[in-house]
C-alpha cells in the first residue's frame, strides 16, 4: 500500500513538473499569430488592446475617419477594427514584380493574422461576395478577391482567427493553414521569429524583427522624416519593441555581422540624433513641444558588441498626439464691422 501511495505521489509530481514545463514555454514561445505567419524579410506584431487605452489618455479620444468602403464592410459584417481588433501579426516578404500604372515594378507583399471578434457568418457571406473564387484546402475555404491588381487570399481558421495574404504563391496561404492546424508547436513559424523573438523584452505589447535586404544585396534603408533616409548595415537584424513599464518604453537592438559594424552604426545614430536635435530646437524659436522634447531627450545610443542599441521613453501625451488626427484649423473670424451713425448736424 505504502509503495503504491509512492507511485501516486510520483506520477502526480512528474505530470505537474510536465504541466508546468509546457505552460513556461508558451509563456516565452511568441504569440500565436505569430508563429502562424510564413518564412519573410520581416514580422511585425501589435496586441491591439493595450493601445485602445491610449484614446483615454486625455480628454480626446483617437479619432477614425472612415471612408466609404469601409463603411460598407462595417454594415455588411458588423467588425469594426478599432473596437474588434486583438491582435495582428505581419509577414513581410521580398518584392515581386508588379504591373502597375507606372510600369513594372517591384513592390513588397504581405502575409497576415488577424485575431478579433467576429461574427464568422456575416464575414463568411461577405467574402463570399468579394470572391472571385472560392478553393477548398484541408476543410477550409480559401477565397481569392481581386484588390488593386492583385488577388487577396483569405481565409477564416476559426471562430477568432482570419489569415490574408497578398503573396502570388498559393501556397503561403496553404502553410499557414498547416501551421494553424498544428499551432500547439510552441517554437514555430517563421526563422525570424524563433531566432529572434527572444531578444523581445518580456511584457511587449508591439514588436517587429526586421532583415529586409535591398534587391542590390544592400541593408536596410529607414525612410525617416523630412524625406531623411538612414542605412543599416548589409546582414543586420533589428529586433523594435514597444512595451509598458511604468513609462512606455521603446527599444531597438540591431544585430551586425561584427563589432565594426555595431560601432558604425551607434556612432551613426548618435550623429543623426544630435542633428535632428539641433534642427529641432532652430525650427521652433519658441521652444519645442514639451512631450516631443522628453521623448528626445530620453534617447539614448549604445554599443554591446555586435549589436547596436537604441532606447527612448514614449510620453503618454507623445503617443496621443501621435496617434489622434490634429483638430481642424478654426474658421478665421469676422472681421467687426463699426454701426454705421448719421453724420452730426452742425446747423444751429
Amino acid at each position: 500500500m505504502r509503495r503504491r501511495r509512492i507511485w501516486i505521489a510520483a506520477g502526480a509530481l512528474i505530470f505537474a513538473l510536465l504541466l508546468a514545463g509546457a505552460i513556461y514555454l508558451r509563456k516565452i514561445a511568441a504569440p500565436e499569430s505569430a508563429r502562424l505567419l510564413p518564412e519573410a524579410d520581416g514580422v511585425l506584431y501589435v496586441n491591439i488592446a493595450p493601445f485602445r487605452l491610449v484614446s483615454d489618455f486625455g480628454d480626446s479620444p483617437i479619432t477614425i475617419s472612415r471612408d466609404s468602403e469601409y463603411e460598407a464592410f462595417i454594415q455588411a459584417t458588423g467588425f469594426q477594427w478599432e473596437r474588434d481588433l486583438d491582435e495582428m501579426a505581419i509577414a513581410v516578404h521580398p518584392a515581386e514584380l508588379t504591373q502597375t500604372p507606372f510600369g513594372v515594378r517591384p513592390q513588397r507583399r504581405f502575409s497576415e493574422i488577424f485575431k478579433a471578434r467576429f461574427d464568422a457568418g456575416r464575414l463568411n457571406h461577405y467574402l463570399h461576395k468579394l470572391a472571385s473564387g472560392v478553393e477548398k484546402y484541408r476543410n477550409f475555404d480559401v477565397f481569392s478577391i481581386p484588390y488593386e491588381g492583385r488577388v487577396v487570399r483569405v481565409s477564416i481558421l476559426s471562430v477568432n482567427l482570419v489569415a490574408a495574404s497578398n503573396a502570388n504563391d498559393p501556397a503561403i496561404i496553404r502553410g499557414m493553414i498547416d501551421r494553424h492546424l498544428k499551432i500547439a508547436l510552441p517554437f514555430g513559424g517563421p526563422r525570424l521569429v524563433s531566432d529572434y523573438y527572444r531578444h523581445v523584452p518580456l511584457g511587449s505589447t508591439a514588436w517587429a524583427i526586421l532583415s529586409l535586404p535591398s534587391s542590390e544585396g544592400r541593408g536596410t534603408t529607414l525612410p525617416l522624416p523630412n524625406g531623411v533616409e538612414f542605412q543599416l548595415p548589409a546582414g543586420a537584424v533589428t529586433v523594435a519593441s514597444l512595451r509598458y513599464a511604468g513609462a512606455i518604453q521603446f527599444r531597438a537592438e540591431s544585430f551586425t555581422a561584427n563589432e565594426a559594424d555595431a560601432k558604425q552604426l551607434a556612432d551613426s545614430l548618435t550623429n543623426f540624433l544630435q542633428l535632428f536635435r539641433a534642427v529641432e530646437t532652430n525650427v521652433q524659436p519658441s521652444g519645442p513641444d514639451p512631450d516631443v522634447k522628453a521623448f528626445f531627450d530620453s534617447l539614448k545610443v549604445e554599443q554591446r558588441g555586435i549589436r547596436a542599441v537604441l532606447t527612448a521613453e514614449l510620453p503618454q501625451g507623445f503617443i496621443r498626439k501621435a496617434l489622434t488626427e490634429p483638430p481642424a484649423p478654426p474658421a478665421p473670424a469676422e472681421k467687426a464691422t463699426a454701426p454705421k451713425t448719421k453724420p452730426k448736424n452742425n446747423k444751429k
